[in-house]
């Protein structure tokens, strides 16, 4: 097929896909209530976040090395670039622009919008003291994505964001990996290892 025809269809039918998948997920039953952080600093979350780990969207599912770009512009809207590399950790760089509106008083409930009218929940669950690495869900435990200022921690660190991870209601053998798996301390006994991504 030409590529150009490709990229068209692919524009076409990418979010007639996505709208149908949404909009299925909307009936999904939710799981008990996810807290947020309790009061969550814009200023301090915007910059760059590494993706350690996350249960993707099927869009995203050939995402490598991703990456989470915020930029707030406004009082309560925040713009989104989600960047990666396609297929492999060398592929071509693959960037998703989007815009998150904040609505809730704790600044931590966000509501992404995928392409209008279409907007999906975003919840911070977690984020430590120093703006350091975080963790964002949603309430019906369907995607959850675990991040980090830095594109690697250390194995308590990173235990640690995944049992907390794993507290709020998750499958951990659901997760990709993107951080290398010898960062992991595999020796740990309360929870699940994670499934890990193919080797990059």
């Amino acid at each position: 097929m030409d590529p150009k025809r490709r990229n068209s269809l692919r524009l076409i039918v990418v979010p007639l896909y996505l709208t149908l998948f949404l909009l299925a997920g909307c009936s999904a039953q939710q799981g008990p209530a996810m807290e947020t952080v309790e009061k969550l600093d814009l200023d301090r979350f915007m910059g760059q976040w590494h993706v350690l780990a996350d249960i993707s969207t099927p869009f995203d599912r050939d995402a490598f090395v991703p990456l989470e770009s915020y930029t707030r512009v406004g009082q309560n809207i925040v713009e989104t670039v989600y960047s990666y590399r396609e297929g492999n950790a060398t592929g071509p760089l693959r960037e998703r622009h989007l815009k998150a509106f904040v609505s809730d008083e704790s600044n931590a409930v966000w509501a992404m919008q995928i392409f209008w009218p279409i907007k999906a929940e975003y919840r911070v669950v977690f984020v430590d003291p120093d703006y350091q690495t975080t963790i964002v869900g949603r309430s019906k435990r369907d995607f959850v994505w675990v991040m980090s200022r830095a594109p690697e921690i250390s194995a308590p660190a990173l235990t640690a964001l995944l049992q907390r991870t794993q507290a709020l209601g998750y499958d951990l053998s659901k997760l990709r990996l993107h951080q290398s798996p010898n960062a992991l301390d595999t020796g740990s006994s309360t929870r699940t290892a994670p499934e890990p991504l193919s080797p990059q």
